[in-house]
């Protein structure tokens, strides 16, 4: 498994990375490539799961960009024992990593697995829209092609995947959610967990997770009314100092479900989007969530379960019709967790990764 970003750097990819690579070393020997973060570095070992976490500048990490690039030490050694596998699974077709995984699949002549999370991301700045284009025309269109299986979380990605490379094998597998580590709290666990976050005892508060980069609309969510709402901030150091507003800054992925539980409502904005982890997350948790909607969500959730808007332009309608009405959350927040409970099982995607995994290596092997 090759990911730019591991845990403890927190985000949705590598927390879709850890939950996976978990279940699967429950049955199969898991190696785990990505980059040296929070002061973790070399090879960690834990039964059949091994993580090389190798030193990577991370330049482009200050403006909300994730994106490592590996320095030298550990690389060959990880490398030399990666390429024992079955099979290569790599996240993301624009990574230096991923390029690892390209070529050690070529070397071995063993079958590639590409999960592509979020496609082509029309940004608002045309100069990053040409980087990109030019990014995905000379390595990601060619790790696209080279892989035996492409999934995404959601339609969008596929769909734009199945126009550009019609002869790709491109297929949906969505994330799971821990079902049982988000749930939904009890008054008690509310009002503790509000207690330990410090965060007001009274009042309705929506919450908003996102790390610092422009898609996630964070500008946008600040500039609601908040008669109605307080609003919590999570996934970036911001220091955000304003009028009912508290910024919680970056919480660890253990910590997510105590947050869940201390606020009302979810508001996630964003766009560009394969399919939200928080969504899930919160939904799960019993949380109703007030949604940009993407047509493409329809192949993970149905529209009639969130509260959503269109355009930034119709959130401030959205949000404010959730943190007015408790009834109206009490109704989304229940038929919320049912969702979660009949179509999100981290089991069930792990089955369904084990299964790509056996389909490709058979294929592999018959050639």
């Amino acid at each position: 498994m090759f990911c730019h970003c591991y845990p403890p750097h927190q985000g949705g990819i590598e927390i879709v990375v850890h939950e996976l690579v978990t279940r699967l070393a429950r049955a199969h020997r898991v190696t785990v490539v990505t980059s040296a973060w929070g002061g973790r570095s070399g090879v960690e070992r834990s039964g059949a799961l091994t993580v090389w976490r190798l030193p990577a500048t991370h330049l482009t990490e200050r403006f909300g960009v994730p994106f490592p690039v590996p320095l030298g030490p550990h690389l060959r050694a990880a490398l030399r024992e990666a390429s024992t596998a079955d099979v290569f699974h790599a996240h993301g077709a624009l990574y230096p990593f991923t390029a690892f995984a390209v070529r050690l699949a070529g070397r071995t002549k063993r079958p590639l697995v590409l999960t592509e999370h979020v496609g082509f991301i029309d940004y608002r700045s045309g100069g990053l829209n040409a980087i990109q284009s030019a990014a995905w025309r000379f390595v990601g269109d060619p790790t696209v092609r080279r892989a035996a299986v492409v999934t995404t979380l959601g339609a969008r990605v596929s769909d734009w995947l199945r126009v550009r490379h019609p002869d790709a094998d491109v297929r949906i597998v969505p994330n799971g959610v821990d079902l049982a580590r988000f749930h939904p709290p009890t008054a008690a666990q509310r009002a503790e967990s509000r207690r330990l976050l410090g965060l007001p005892d009274v009042g309705t508060l929506a919450l908003f997770v996102g790390r610092a980069t422009a898609r996630k609309n964070l500008d946008e969510v600040l500039s609601l009314p908040r008669e109605a709402f307080s609003l919590v901030t999570c996934g970036a150091r911001r220091d955000l100092r304003s009028d009912r507003v508290f910024d919680v800054g970056l919480i660890p992925f253990a910590g997510m479900p105590q947050l869940y539980h201390a606020c009302d409502l979810l508001i996630h904005a964003a766009d560009g989007e394969g399919f939200p982890l928080a969504v899930q997350e919160a939904m799960a948790c019993g949380m109703p969530v007030a949604l940009r909607w993407d047509e493409s969500y329809s192949a993970n959730v149905s529209r009639e379960l969130v509260a959503s808007f269109s355009d930034l332009a119709g959130m401030d309608r959205a949000v404010a019709e959730l943190a007015e009405d408790a009834g109206y959350r009490t109704a989304l927040a229940g038929r919320g967790r049912q969702w979660a409970e009949s179509h999100w099982d981290w089991e069930t995607t792990t089955t369904a990764f084990a299964s790509i995994y056996d389909e490709v290596r058979e294929r592999a092997d018959a050639r």
